[in-house]
Order: C-alpha cells, then sequence, then structure tokens
C-alpha cells in the first residue's frame, strides 16, 4: 500500500506492535525492534547495483530502524510516566494521554529521522519533506491507534492460553478444554457467540456498502462499535474497530468509500482521519464506562465498609450497654451480699449461744420437775397453758431449724459472691465448678417447681478438674446465659398438665472433663424441642433471637461467644436437632497464653 514514489505507506501495522512490546515487557525489549524494523527496510530499500550502494542501503535502514525504535521508547516512556501501568484504557483521560502522548508524539522521532534519511540519501527531494513527514508519521499514528490496543488487550488471554499449555500436562490440558468446551455449550455462552457473529456480519454488510458500493454511511458503523462496548467489553471493541479498520483501508485502496481520491495518499490519509474518530470514540466511551464501573464498585465498597462499621458500633454499644448492665449487676449482688453478710453472721454466731443457753434453761426446767413433782397450782395452771411438754420438744426443733436457714442465707451469700467476683476481675486461677453451683443456687427459683409447672432437675457430672485461668465473673456469665436459655426451652415440658411420663420430664445435665492435659470442657445439655439448623447457623449472631419481643435482645449468646473465644481463646459450639435437645459445649484451655 505505499502511495508514494518512494515506499512511504500511510498504513504501517509494525508502530503499533512496537509500543505494544515495549508496554508489555519493558525497555529491555527494543534490539527486537530495531532488529525488525531494520529487515522490514532493507527489504524495501536494498539496492544491490554495486557494494557501496549495499552499504547506503544498510546505513538507511539502520537510519530508519533507531527512529522507529526511539520513537516506540519516547511513547512507552511517556505512557509510563503519566498513565499508571495496566491502566491506560480506564479513564477517558488516560485514553486521551494514550492518543496524545503514545499515538501522537512517539511517531514525530520516527517520521523526522526516516523521512530526513531518505532526503540526505535523495530519495526525497526536500520539497517534498513535509508531505512525506506528513504521511509517515499519520502512518505510525494510524498503526498505534489500531494495533497497539488491540495488541495490549488481548496478549492477556493469549498469555494465560501459553502459559497453560506449557505449564500443564497433557490431562490437565484435556481438562481445561472440557472445561471450556462446557462453557461453550451453556445456553448464555450460544447466545454471545450468535450475538458477537450477527455483529460483526451487520459490520461487513454495512462497510460493504460504504467502501465498495460507493454509499456514505460510513459513520453508521459507529453504531455497532457501540455495541460491541457496551456488551462485548474492551476485547470485543478492539476487534471490531481492527475489523472495521481493515474494511475500510482494503476499500479506499480499491478507490471505493467516500474517501478515495485520485491520489491514493491523499485518500489513505483522509481516511486515517476518520479511523482516528473510530478509535477515539469507541476507546472514550469504554474508558466512561469503565470509569463509571469503577466509582460504582469503590462506592459499593465503601458503602459495605460503613455498613459494617455502622453494625460493629451497633455491635459494641449493645455489648458494652450488656457489660455495664452485668457490672452493675455484679456491684449490686456483691453490695446486697455483703450487706446481708453482716447480720447473718451475727444471727448465725449467736445461734450457737443461744441454743446452749436454750438447753440449759431446759435442764433446769426439768430438775424442778423432778424434785418438785407437785408444784403450786398457780404454776400448774401457767405449765399447762403453756403446754410445757411440746414447748421443750419444740424449741431445740426450732433453733435448730433457724440455724438450718442461716447456713442457707449464708451459701447463698457465698454463692452471689462468688457469681459476682468483683475482686477478681483479672485473670485467677479459679474452680468452675464453684461458678457452676453459684450459679444453679441463684437460678434455684426458676428451677423449682410451681403450682403451674414442674422443677427441672438437674444432673450434675463432674470430673476431677484442676484449676483454671479465666476471668471468672464473665465465665459465671456465660453460664448463666446458656442456663438461663435451657430452662426458656424447657417451658413445654415443665407443664404439668401436659407431660405425665417420666422420661419426659424436664431435666439439665451439666458434666464436665478434661480434654486433655491443656484444655477443660463444660457441657450443659437439656432435652428441651432442640433447634433445626437454620437456626443453629445464626445462634452466636448479634440480635438474633428466637424468643418473643421484649423477652430477649439476641445478645445472651454473643456475648457469651466472645468471652469464650476472644478472652479465653477457647471454643463455644451448639449441637442440636429437633425434637433431640440442645447442647451447649464449652472448651476452655487451662492456662492463658498472654503472649
Amino acid at each position: 500500500m505505499a502511495s508514494t514514489p518512494d515506499n512511504v505507506t500511510p498504513v504501517w501495522p509494525p508502530d503499533g506492535f512496537a509500543l505494544a512490546a515495549l508496554l508489555l515487557l519493558g525497555y529491555r525489549v527494543w534490539p527486537g525492534i530495531w532488529i525488525g524494523s531494520f529487515f522490514a527496510n532493507i527489504w524495501a530499500f536494498l539496492d544491490k547495483t554495486n557494494a557501496a550502494s549495499v552499504a547506503i542501503s544498510i546505513a538507511i535502514a539502520s537510519s530508519i530502524a533507531v527512529g522507529t525504535t526511539l520513537s516506540a521508547i519516547l511513547g512507552s516512556f511517556l505512557l509510563n510516566k503519566f498513565v499508571r501501568r495496566g491502566h491506560l484504557f480506564d479513564r477517558p483521560q488516560n485514553v486521551f494521554k494514550f492518543v496524545v502522548m503514545g499515538g501522537m508524539g512517539g511517531p514525530i522521532v520516527s517520521a523526522t529521522v526516516g523521512i530526513t534519511t531518505l532526503c540526505l540519501r535523495g530519495m526525497i527531494p526536500l520539497a517534498d519533506w513535509g508531505m512525506n513527514w506528513f504521511t509517515w508519521w499519520m502512518s505510525n499514528v494510524g498503526g498505534i491507534l489500531i494495533f497497539t490496543p488491540l495488541v495490549l488487550i488481548w496478549s492477556q488471554p493469549l498469555l494465560e492460553e501459553l502459559q497453560d499449555l506449557f505449564g500443564l500436562g497433557t490431562a490437565g490440558i484435556r481438562q481445561k478444554k472440557k472445561l471450556k468446551l462446557k462453557h461453550l455449550k451453556s445456553i448464555s455462552s450460544q447466545v454471545k457467540v450468535a450475538e458477537f457473529t450477527i455483529l460483526i456480519l451487520l459490520v461487513l454488510a454495512v462497510g460493504k456498502i460504504a467502501f465498495g458500493g460507493g454509499y456514505p454511511v460510513e459513520y453508521m458503523l459507529i453504531p455497532f462499535l457501540l455495541w460491541a462496548v457496551f456488551r462485548f467489553d474492551i476485547q470485543g471493541a478492539t476487534l471490531l474497530i481492527f475489523i472495521v479498520s481493515a474494511i475500510a483501508v482494503l476499500g479506499t485502496v480499491k478507490g471505493g468509500g467516500p474517501f478515495a481520491r485520485p491520489d491514493l495518499n491523499e485518500s489513505l490519509v483522509l481516511l486515517q482521519s476518520f479511523i482516528g474518530v473510530v478509535v477515539l470514540t469507541t476507546l472514550v466511551l469504554y474508558a466512561a464506562i469503565a470509569q463509571r464501573q469503577q466509582v460504582e464498585n469503590q462506592l459499593r465498597v465503601q458503602t459495605q465498609q460503613i455498613e459494617k462499621t455502622l453494625g460493629d458500633l451497633q455491635q459494641a454499644q449493645a455489648q458494652l450497654i450488656q457489660s455495664e448492665k452485668m457490672s452493675g449487676l455484679g456491684q449490686l449482688v456483691a453490695g446486697v451480699a455483703h450487706e446481708i453478710n453482716n447480720p447473718i453472721n451475727f444471727v448465725g454466731g449467736n445461734l450457737f449461744h443461744a441454743n446452749q443457753y436454750t438447753q440449759e434453761l431446759l435442764d433446769v426446767v426439768k430438775l424442778y420437775q423432778k424434785f418438785y413433782p407437785q408444784p403450786a397450782p398457780e404454776i400448774q395452771n401457767e405449765i399447762e397453758a403453756l403446754d410445757l411438754e411440746f414447748l421443750m420438744e419444740d424449741l431445740p426443733k426450732l433453733l435448730s431449724s433457724m440455724k438450718i436457714g442461716t447456713e442457707r442465707i449464708q451459701k447463698i451469700v457465698l454463692s452471689l459472691r462468688n457469681f459476682s467476683r468483683m475482686d477478681e476481675s483479672e485473670l485467677k486461677r479459679v474452680d468452675i465448678h464453684e461458678g457452676l453451683d453459684s450459679t444453679l443456687l441463684i437460678l434455684d427459683n426458676r428451677l423449682q417447681s410451681n403450682t403451674e409447672n414442674r422443677s427441672i432437675l438437674v444432673i450434675k457430672k463432674y470430673s476431677n478438674l484442676p484449676k483454671i485461668e479465666c476471668y471468672a465473673s464473665e465465665l459465671n456469665q456465660v453460664f448463666m446465659n446458656i442456663l438461663v436459655n435451657a430452662i426458656d426451652a424447657l417451658v413445654v415440658k415443665r407443664i404439668k398438665r401436659n407431660i405425665k411420663e417420666p422420661e419426659t420430664l424436664p431435666q439439665i445435665e451439666i458434666s464436665t472433663k478434661l480434654l486433655d492435659k491443656n484444655c477443660v470442657a463444660v457441657s450443659i445439655t437439656d432435652n428441651g424441642s432442640g433447634m433445626p439448623e437454620e437456626i443453629i447457623n445464626r445462634i452466636f449472631d448479634p440480635f438474633y433471637t428466637t424468643k418473643q419481643v421484649g423477652k430477649g435482645t439476641g445478645l445472651g449468646l454473643y456475648i457469651s461467644y466472645n468471652i469464650i473465644s476472644e478472652k479465653h481463646k477457647g471454643k463455644l459450639k451448639c449441637v442440636s436437632a429437633p425434637d433431640r435437645g440442645t447442647e451447649f459445649i464449652i472448651e476452655l484451655p487451662i492456662r492463658q497464653d498472654n503472649s
């Protein structure tokens, strides 16, 4: 397609390949560009007349090759400096930089060196330097605008295919071919292939009309390019740009189309303006769409981050409120326990002496009865009125009952203090059985029967465990949350009128065991109605509850999970199934690794 007397062509794809090679592989490939340009030009300009003419031809080819190489290096340098690597076509401003710096700026060197070399050799008249320079420059611009995007975009999937070809074994290649064949057989893939085939056929038809039939409908090709951008992304768009450019160039060379002029060089130069508009419009449109998608993705990510942060804040706020409630409850329990403990200790301490004094007085009464069996009538009347025998028999029992009640109150006070453990906010070695027993004692009123509900049988299967390092008050909070949930789960089985069979009576089993020398396990099992899998999967989520509104916050198990997993580096698991009860398993390390 050389259109000048001295083989200057307005269509020169190799500059597009050269710039793409430098952008893909780096500056180290410049010798390959020089060698390729040298052989292309020595083939075009070789004069075999004599040795001197051969040497001059080699010098001309070498000089032109230097210009071509410097042109590609300059374009690649400018694009690498002002556009981030791999982001040439994702913003409209980057597309303009590609067109101006890579497409129009770099070829200035190649055109200047090439035409100047030919002028110095006398192959081009100096008067025609400007026209030939513009033709050379336009040829390089066209080659870069058409082929550089095509090579850059399509090189990645082709390189991946080559890597698979050399990296995978025969079995791997067969497997990948099967997967690709399966994908191609899918309905969506077949529809897309059919759509792209139709698009190419329409482009060929309109191109034939525009550049073969003599009708000025060449700009009707632009909607098809827009179609390719929207439906087939940048790969489809660059491929269609190449097809449209090939149709336009071949048709114009044959003298068809709206850009055909008597002078072929003038025709092809005019055609370059059309190709430039097509390329720029298509790439800018794609870049605008890509930039919008990037903004939408960033907004989506930011929205998700904000929603996550908001959720974390809500969880932290709820957990803080719950912790403050438990802290306040602990302080209240500790205060009440302290206030009750003093008078109870006073009563308990004096009951011993009261019992001793009463026994001594009763002994004196018995001595009076022994030595004065016939008291005075007034004393006899008083004895009968008081029912002295009953009083002497019942008073020790009364004092004994008071002692038992006092001891029970003291146990309750001790359990309250053990449960709150306000003096143990740091890691301490404790007996977890004490925490379990304290929690059960506090919940005793909910475990006992009343007019409507049966009592809950609590079965303890404690093993001989060593003391473990833990935050005692928070661990007691976990026991409390799980036991309360177990009691709530047994509400149906506790109704007296609905249940008569002994095996269906409500019960909670608490067992402990030593898993290994570094870990213990606590299992709390109820024989309630159980839970389906979809509930189990969400049971530790914050604010998730199956209880009625106002009867549960959905934070108890969430907080318990955090206390066990994060604070104690343990595990909290739930095993349940409908009509098979529920088991919570707590695994705790015996020693906490503070590192």
